[in-house]
């Protein structure tokens, strides 16, 4: 298997939409219960006011996975706010695509991008019966640091 990872493009955004809303079918993996459009992609990943970068990964013309990464919102309103120079990260992967170094070649651009936009540490808050989430963020160095009813909560320190 052959993936190109590169910035995602607007033009990304239906593909997107469409594999995060069959991730969000399946269930259990995500905290997303909505499905999106291709509107929604550009606004919550490839574009928002707190974006750092959001990644593609590409195989034979179709987005197979992405990942993004976005500032801690300073004016998060609800529990486990974090500080101003952390940043959150989202995954999602083609489930057919597991286990073939999607997310790793994925991650490796994104820890590169927060390094370089000064990022203390990376939160990615997982669901505790993603085991494939918490297995695969551990993996690529992520350390529990907060545990909640449903949710482990990860941070990784960009080098």
């Amino acid at each position: 298997m052959t993936v190109d990872v590169r910035t995602a493009l607007k033009s990304d955004a239906d593909q997107m939409a469409e594999l995060i809303n069959r991730i969000i079918a399946i269930g259990g993996t995500t905290a997303y219960r909505t499905p999106f459009d291709g509107r929604k992609i550009i606004s919550e990943f490839i574009g928002p006011e707190l974006a750092i970068c959001c990644h593609v990964a590409v195989e034979t013309g179709t987005v197979c996975g992405f990942q993004a990464l976005l500032w801690s919102d300073p004016s998060w309103p609800g529990e486990d706010s974090l500080p101003s120079d952390w940043a959150v990260i989202a995954t999602y992967v083609d489930p057919e695509t597991h286990g073939k170094g999607i997310g790793r070649a994925l991650f490796t651009r994104t820890a590169a991008a927060a390094g370089d936009a000064g990022v203390r540490a990376i939160d990615a808050t997982i669901r505790k019966e993603n085991a494939g989430g918490l297995s695969y963020y551990a993996r690529m160095g992520f350390e529990d640091y907060r545990s909640g009813e449903e949710t482990v909560s990860k941070k990784y320190t960009p080098v």
